[in-house]
């Protein structure tokens, strides 16, 4: 079973997106803040990393970047989100992708599926 870290301070998206993935069969580990996603992502890591990127401690495009700047997380596929950025801010972030919120179910499973082979 494939591992996602779900970064999402929206506590029912945040529920929701994880309800989805586990129907998929993916783990699902889920983090509401950055702090509590770099705590983790330092003694554990996933197959792919879902992130928001306004988040109340933190800003998903900066971590994102420290990210794909560490040789044992670089390789990890990162899918950003959010409803308010403008798509081309995933350049230079090191993110594989950007979806836009709000999604659909479908656009989130291909999302996923093009930036990994999860």
């Amino acid at each position: 079973m494939k591992k996602i870290f779900l970064v999402e301070d929206d506590y029912s998206l945040r529920e929701l997106i994880g309800f989805l993935l586990i129907e998929k069969d993916y783990k699902v580990k889920a983090f509401p803040t950055a702090t509590s996603f770099k705590n983790t992502i330092n003694q554990e890591l996933p197959d792919l990393i879902l992130m928001d990127i306004m988040l109340p401690d933190g800003n998903g495009v900066d971590l994102c970047r420290n990210i794909k700047n560490v040789k044992e997380t670089k390789n990890i596929p990162v899918l950003l989100m959010s409803a308010h950025a403008n798509p081309s801010i995933v350049k230079g972030s090191g993110a594989n992708s950007f979806l836009a919120k709000p999604f659909d179910v479908e656009e989130l499973y291909d999302s996923i599926e093009k930036i990994s082979s999860i």
